[in-house]
């Protein structure tokens, strides 16, 4: 399986050098639920843009999906066009979290050229609580660099940012009740860092999405859409599955209750929604169609 680091290495490489709601006022029953444009994370057709960026993203928009999450090394206007002739765009991109704030500067310098408004950045590492206060340090700093460049930055978590954490000063038993997840999302100032939360990683981890809509409003302008299946357990630590039995599903083929999470939309501050499928079970083109078929029809109840 080709993983979200290598298909960045891979794609990017030489590019880059060295509003509060309450879920009261959660949207009326019957109405769609979602009506802006649904989105799609290119890296779910991974092998296949490898091959033809053109050809792949004409079949994306010949889905009906009208934007795009992309890691782009082609000439921006080179992939402008065709982003054009596909009737897509591409508001966001997702490349690696920075060392530093140089490493950040030539990201940016690179990512600008082409149009993005949201930049994102995600790894899934195994830190620890002074760890994290460090990282939401440096987000802090890089986060008006972003704006200055005309993006907002984001931050997309996988599990281990959910997993329990131990602070100095706190008994050894029962931990902080921290996360990385939630230390981030309380020392990053609001508009230094956004989250674009995966939620079936959050469901993965054992984490309830609704929870972090309601205790950080306005915080998650971006979603991934991917499914969760029955029969998997749930962990902050291990994810044995990136060869054996897939968990990932199209949206509506697995645990998620999508209706619930586009109930608060409003509340969580969502701008953007991006399908992503890490594996398909047959072919990725197939998924995408059932997860846009899916999301194009869902109501709220």
């Amino acid at each position: 399986m080709l993983t979200r680091r290598q298909f960045i290495e891979k794609t990017f490489q030489g590019a880059v050098a060295g509003a509060t709601i309450g879920a009261s006022e959660a949207w009326a029953a019957g109405r769609l639920a979602w009506t802006k444009p649904i989105g799609l994370e290119i890296y779910t057709v991974r092998a296949e843009f490898a091959k033809n960026p053109a050809e792949t993203l004409k079949r994306v928009g010949a889905t009906g999906y009208r934007e795009v999450e992309i890691v782009a090394t082609l000439p921006p206007a080179t992939i402008k066009r065709y982003l054009s002739e596909a009737n897509l765009t591409a508001p966001s991109t997702y490349l690696e979290v920075p060392n530093d704030i140089d490493a950040w500067k030539k990201t940016l310098d690179h990512a600008h050229p082409y149009g993005y408004r949201y930049i994102v950045v995600g790894d899934n590492p195994k830190l620890d609580a002074d760890a994290w206060k460090k990282r939401a340090e440096l987000f802090n700093e890089c986060g008006p660099l972003a704006q200055q460049a005309g993006m907002q930055f984001c931050y997309h978590a996988h599990f281990k940012e959910f997993a329990p954490l131990h602070e100095p000063g706190m008994p050894e038993t029962g931990g902080s009740g921290t996360t990385g997840y939630d230390i981030m999302l309380e020392h990053c100032d609001p508009k230094s860092l956004k989250m674009e939360m995966d939620v079936f990683w959050v469901t993965y981890a054992g984490q309830d999405p609704l929870h972090y809509f309601e205790k950080y409003p306005g915080r998650f302008p971006l979603l991934h859409i991917k499914d969760f299946k029955t029969g998997f357990a749930t962990s902050t630590t291990d994810f044995p599955y990136d060869t054996g039995p897939n968990p990932f599903a199209a949206a509506g083929q697995g645990r998620i209750d999508w209706t619930k999470i586009f109930a608060h939309a409003r509340q969580a501050g969502v701008e953007h929604i991006f399908v992503e499928q890490d594996r398909c079970d047959g072919s990725p083109f197939d998924a995408i169609k059932t997860s846009y078929e899916y999301l194009k029809n869902l109501r709220l109840s």
